[in-house]
């Protein structure tokens, strides 16, 4: 199972020094994968969420690609419906050329309606939008004979692998039919459970199955003394569908043992990628729980 981290490109610990900081860090501790997510503006009624600072997604890939030389680079998740298809496309092959074919997209539609309205964005049309803007990426990448010239494509003729955010059976579709796989952002293991088993009926459906399909879950990280010291993060409120809200308590948050436990939960579950937001929005923000989430790790030996 892979690890990755987000970098603190918002909230209290955001600034040059420590996304260049912490990626190293990642790096040198053997972590698989650093990420960014994505807003473009904060609107005010959410500054509590994200702070007043928050450093632009694809820029940061970018800057990323410069100062690691193995760690590979995520968005988790990229707002699709805020970018011209090909100017993203153009982007997004450009730092995979750059890092020696390392970019991960996540892509999702954008939950805050506040901030599509600022963007110019149209918030119901937004999943149309982005199916039309996932197409738009796979036909500069890889189509044979393009109405256009487009170039650098993705490093080495790889195929640049897009994990569809989301948890809606409508998200799970697009993840399965425009896709290579799905990233799913702070559920429980029970919620966890409901989405994957969607996922495996929408694969099945496709005549595919979970084979070559990647399975990531975005999720927080603390580790405490005392059950009771557990904390939740402001920004956990206002992007989760309610499809499949359960009851559970909420996985990576709490005594050693059990974020251990947690690890092998997950990789029983069939997750490919765990993505932890430590340093920005999940508990407490921290960037000292590098070194201790390498050690959980391999506790956990999975």
């Amino acid at each position: 199972m892979k690890i990755g981290v987000v970098l603190p490109t918002y909230r209290r610990l955001a600034s040059a020094e420590n996304i260049a900081r912490a990626a190293q860090t990642c790096e040198s501790l053997g972590f698989d994968s650093v990420w960014v997510t994505d807003h473009i503006v904060v609107p005010t009624a959410h500054l509590d969420s994200f702070g007043p600072t928050f450093f632009e997604a694809v820029s940061v890939m970018a800057y990323i690609a410069g100062v690691t030389r193995r760690v590979e680079i995520g968005a988790a998740i990229l707002i699709v419906p805020y970018r011209n298809p090909l100017l993203l496309a153009k982007m997004m092959s450009t730092i995979d050329q750059l890092s020696h074919g390392r970019v991960i997209l996540g892509a999702g539609l954008g939950w805050l309606e506040a901030e599509s309205e600022l963007m110019g964005v149209p918030h119901r049309d937004r999943a149309r939008l982005a199916d039309e803007s996932l197409a738009t990426l796979r036909a500069c990448w890889e189509a044979d004979q393009p109405d256009f010239h487009f170039a650098p494509r993705p490093h080495g003729g790889r195929r640049l692998p897009i994990l569809v955010g989301g948890a809606s059976t409508a998200a799970l579709r697009r993840a399965v039919h425009l896709g290579d796989g799905w990233i799913g952002d702070d559920q429980s293991f029970e919620e966890m459970q409901a989405s994957l088993a969607q996922l495996d009926r929408e694969l099945q459906s496709a005549g595919r199955t979970r084979d070559g399909f990647q399975v990531a879950a975005r999720t927080g990280l603390q580790i405490v003394a005392d059950s009771a010291a557990v904390t939740a993060s402001p920004s956990e409120k206002g992007w989760k569908s309610e499809e499949f809200v359960t009851a559970g308590r909420t996985p990576f948050r709490g005594l050693r043992e059990e974020v251990v436990a947690d690890f092998r939960r997950a990789a029983e579950l069939g997750v490919d990628h765990l993505v932890f937001e430590f340093p920005v929005s999940r508990g407490e923000e921290s960037m000292d729980l590098f070194e201790t989430l390498a050690s959980i790790r391999d506790e956990a030996g999975v």
